[in-house]
């Protein structure tokens, strides 16, 4: 809903789902992604038992306005910061769990953002959020700079506990492109810099062919196995701050569709933990169907050392613990 000036943005999210997978795999992140902490409470668990669970989430609802070369957003609301695809590392507002089935919108924060332009070819992008809490309350300043051959930039804010520091750089090159991100945390209450997170990546775009490689250093993570059950119960994987547990990883995405209209489209999501040497794989074919609706189907099939539980629990691999599985999708709008 839009006038002159102004726009309304809402958008109720209608969910059903049923399956069968173990535990660890909700945990390290497979399914739905983790929800921003808010002050006020917009979903509705309408059903919900063993493998099983109905729900609804307003996950969108917000004013836009106009004012002079500024643009002003009030309310819950869809924001990203960053370049990279498979690992982000400046996307911390809201962001999706590598393996969400539901990718069409993205987690709601409730936020003020306001977007102006103070000159040629440079974005300013200011963020205020609510966490849930006022000790977690956050924001951020971000700056992008439009170049003719790159685009960079530049931002800083309090992101939950921590003062974070980050920036980045997309390089273009005919069909290619090169992109490199960093992001260097503060933590407010221990009064450390914490360890820093990197993402480098490239992709080749031809078409509708489109080959994404990165390299992804976790500064949350670990390279000892013998830590990782004890990183899934730390807060920044509880609350979506990342979702991988190791150190260093190596990504890769193929995207195709055949049809210049994008109804038919083919992806194959790769994943390697270089520390414990397990890997993900998933691939996933979508068909829109026509009149609002699209239906999916893809699997995830992952390699490694499988958890063990008796007499203590271990984890020694990262995507060992997800096991395979099959899974379809069927998205209507309206």
């Amino acid at each position: 809903l839009e006038g002159q000036g102004w726009a309304i943005d809402v958008h109720d999210r209608f969910q059903a789902r049923v399956n069968t997978a173990g535990a660890a795999t909700t945990v390290l992140g497979f399914g739905v992604s983790a929800v921003p902490e808010r002050l006020v409470d917009l979903d509705t668990e309408i059903m919900s038992g063993e493998g099983f669970r109905v729900w609804h989430d307003i996950d969108r609802l917000s004013l836009t306005t106009s004012v002079g070369a500024a643009d002003i957003t009030v309310g819950r609301q869809a924001i990203t910061w960053g370049v990279s695809s498979l690992f982000p590392v400046a996307d911390l507002w809201a962001q999706f769990s590598p393996f969400e089935l539901d990718t069409e919108e993205k987690p709601g924060i409730d936020a003020v953002r306001v977007l102006f332009y103070p000159a040629d070819g440079l974005e300013m992008d200011a963020v205020i959020a609510d966490r849930g809490s006022v000790d977690e309350l956050s924001a951020g300043l971000r700056g992008t700079w439009g170049l003719s051959d790159a685009d960079v930039w530049a931002g800083a804010g309090k992101f939950w506990r921590e003062l974070i520091a980050m920036g980045g750089v997309t390089y273009l090159l005919d069909e290619t492109r090169l992109r490199a991100e960093a992001a260097f945390p503060w933590d407010l209450d221990d009064g450390r810099f914490l360890d820093p997170r990197a993402t480098l990546g490239v992709d080749w775009i031809r078409g509708t062919l489109i080959l994404t490689g990165e390299y992804h250093l976790n500064g949350l993570g670990t390279g000892d196995p013998d830590r990782y059950l004890a990183r899934i119960d730390s807060p920044p994987l509880q609350r979506g701050e990342t979702y991988y547990v190791g150190r260093h990883y190596l990504g890769g995405l193929v995207s195709w569709s055949p049809d210049e209209e994008n109804r038919l489209t083919l992806a194959l999501n790769a994943l390697a933990n270089l520390g414990d040497g397990s890997l993900a794989f998933t691939p996933i074919l979508g068909y829109d169907i026509g009149q609002a609706t699209r239906v999916s189907a893809g699997a995830l099939i992952s390699f490694g050392d499988t958890p063990a539980f008796e007499p203590v629990p271990t984890l020694p691999s990262e995507f060992g613990a997800y096991g395979d599985l099959v899974f379809t999708r069927l998205s209507v709008y309206f």
